[in-house]
């Protein structure tokens, strides 16, 4: 009978320094890995942030320019604070987009009134942060000018913004840029319903209304009949108007020398109040 050879005697198999040698690169190699995907981890989030950053602030400009190609009117044209006004249902909306001097970030802000619009007087960064930038020469220009002292005649804005993202270790930059020619440059938004009409026995008592978008200071108003000639007589409360003047056409003039002429029929010939 052939002997059997005795499994106890066979040592094939892995020796003690060859376990330690092969647990020893797994975790060199599991080591590299977990480092490699928190690299990757960490430049995926920060491409994320960058990106979001940009899509924010991109939103942000189209709908300035949007605003700025429509019926706005400029309150405050400054290298870093740019302000204007939309009429909107009733009500202004004052939008504001600035640069922060002190961190060199983007802010923006909204506000609404039923009034006159005016210029925000709070801090640049009592707004919503936007973006972090990459220097303060963050500009708007006006008509190719850093600034403008006639901020409703502004006929063209530029907006440049470097953005600057840091995260992960790493340091991302872009630059954003947009334009916009402005249709409502120098036109007051002015219709015959700004002009108040009283009809009285002599004729019609005009009055101009108080808040006229796209105006900038004190207005003035002239008033001629169909043929140019000047009609009107200054009384409190505005001028009267001969009832044998059945339509006027009105000037109105701002302190910056915007101009608008519109055309008003009167219903109060023959008319006792």
């Amino acid at each position: 009978m052939p002997a059997h050879p005795d499994i106890r005697r066979d040592e094939a198999g892995f020796t003690l320094v060859e376990l330690l040698v092969t647990i020893t690169i797994s975790m060199i190699v599991l080591l590299a890995s977990l480092q490699s995907f928190d690299l990757f981890a960490a430049t995926t989030s920060h491409q994320t942030r960058v990106t979001d950053a940009n899509a924010q602030v991109r939103s942000t400009m189209d709908s300035a320019i949007n605003d700025l190609r429509g019926a706005s009117e400029i309150l405050l044209a400054n290298p870093t604070d740019l302000v204007y006004a939309v009429p909107d249902t009733g009500v202004t909306r004052v939008q504001r987009l600035c640069v922060d001097a002190d961190d060199s970030d983007l802010y923006g802000s909204r506000t609404t009134t039923s009034g006159t619009p005016l210029v925000p007087t709070t801090a640049c960064s009592a707004g919503t942060k936007l973006a972090p930038l990459r220097s303060t020469n963050t500009a708007f220009t006006y008509d190719g000018a850093s600034s403008s002292l006639t901020p409703a005649l502004v006929k063209n804005v530029g907006l440049t913004l470097y953005l600057e993202s840091t995260g992960g270790g790493k340091t991302a930059r872009s630059t954003l840029r947009a334009s916009a020619a402005r249709r409502s440059a120098g036109a007051m938004q002015l219709t015959d319903e700004d002009l108040e009409t009283v009809c009285n026995d002599t004729g019609a008592l005009l009055s101009l209304s108080a808040t006229i978008p796209g105006t900038t200071g004190a207005v003035s108003v002239t008033y001629a009949n169909d043929g140019g000639v000047a009609v009107g007589t200054p009384v409190p409360g505005g001028v009267q108007i001969p009832e044998t003047i059945t339509r006027v056409v009105a000037t109105v003039t701002d302190s910056v020398g915007v101009t608008n002429t519109i055309t008003k029929d009167l219903e109060c010939s023959g008319t006792t109040p």
